[in-house]
């Protein structure tokens, strides 16, 4: 064997070499691929169920909104007419009274 021969044989197993760790990383892609496509899909159901419940929190929050405003516009003056709320009226009662 001649020295060129030698190193044909090195270069065709490097190629060989070269080849099979190609093949298992393309495996190994394929793979993980797979995997991400899988994940995907559940945060994908993961998002819509927190789209939901947010959703529903909102919704609540304005269920609730209305009777903290009812309250609200009772013990705060009324910003389009001058009439007191009922808290302002008691006051204003009381320190009519108190005068007398």
């Amino acid at each position: 064997m001649s020295i060129f021969d030698i190193c044909l044989a090195f270069l065709i197993l490097a190629g060989a070499f070269a080849l099979i760790c190609l093949g298992i990383t393309l495996l190994k892609t394929a793979q993980t691929l797979k995997d991400v496509s899988h994940l995907s899909q559940d945060i994908d159901i993961t998002v819509t169920k927190v789209n939901k419940t947010v959703d529903d929190v909102n919704y609540k929050m304005d269920q609730l909104n209305a009777p903290v405003e009812f309250v609200n516009n009772i013990f705060t003056k009324k910003k389009k007419s001058n009439n007191a709320g009922l808290l302002g009226t008691l006051v204003g009662l009381k320190s009519f009274f108190k005068k007398k």
